[in-house]
C-alpha cells in the first residue's frame, strides 16, 4: 500500500501502477484508504472512485503506455476543502478536455461509441487541467468535498 508523504505542509498519498487492469484492485484499496483517512463523505468517495477509475482504465485500455511498468502515478491530498489529485501516465498524448461533450439528446442507437466516461469525469470533477510534458500526460484535478445530503452534485 502507498504511504502518505509530506507535500507543502499537507499530507499526500501516492501510488504507482502498472498499465494493467489487474491493478484496479490496488487502486480501489488506495482510494478507500485515502477517503477513510480523510473521513470523506460517501458521496465524495463515490465520485472519486468513479472518476479516477474511469481515467485510469482509459489510460490502460487506450493509452498504449510505454513502458507499461510503473506507467501510472496518482497522488491525492486534501487542501482548502478539496481533494487535489495529480494523475500522470506514460501513454500517448491525450487531452480529455479536448473531447467534445456527447450529444445526450440523440438516441443510444444514434450516438457514437465512447466519450461518456470522459463526460462523466467532467461532471464529477469540476476543476481539471491537462498538460503534456516529460513524455507523459498530466492531469490536475480538484474535487470539492460533497456532503452526502447535497443534491446539487451528481
Amino acid at each position: 500500500m502507498a504511504q502518505p508523504e509530506e507535500h507543502g505542509g499537507s499530507s499526500e498519498s501516492a501510488i504507482v501502477l502498472d498499465s494493467d487492469l489487474k491493478e484496479l484492485e490496488r487502486l480501489e484499496a488506495f482510494i478507500d484508504a485515502f477517503c477513510e483517512r480523510e473521513n470523506l463523505p460517501e458521496k465524495t468517495r463515490y465520485h472519486l472512485h468513479v472518476a479516477i477509475e474511469e481515467l485510469v482504465v482509459n489510460a490502460i485500455r487506450h493509452g498504449a503506455c510505454d513502458p507499461p511498468q510503473g506507467a501510472i502515478r496518482l497522488a491525492m491530498r486534501m487542501e482548502a476543502g478539496e481533494v487535489r489529485l495529480t494523475l500522470c501516465d506514460t501513454g500517448r498524448p491525450f487531452d480529455p478536455l479536448s473531447v467534445p461533450a456527447p450529444d445526450l439528446t440523440a438516441s443510444v442507437v444514434e450516438r457514437p461509441v465512447g466519450g461518456l466516461g470522459v463526460h462523466l469525469v467532467r461532471c464529477l470533477i469540476p476543476d481539471i487541467r491537462y498538460e503534456r510534458r516529460e513524455a507523459r500526460n498530466w492531469l490536475y484535478l480538484a474535487k470539492p468535498v460533497v456532503a452526502d445530503d447535497d443534491d446539487s452534485a451528481l
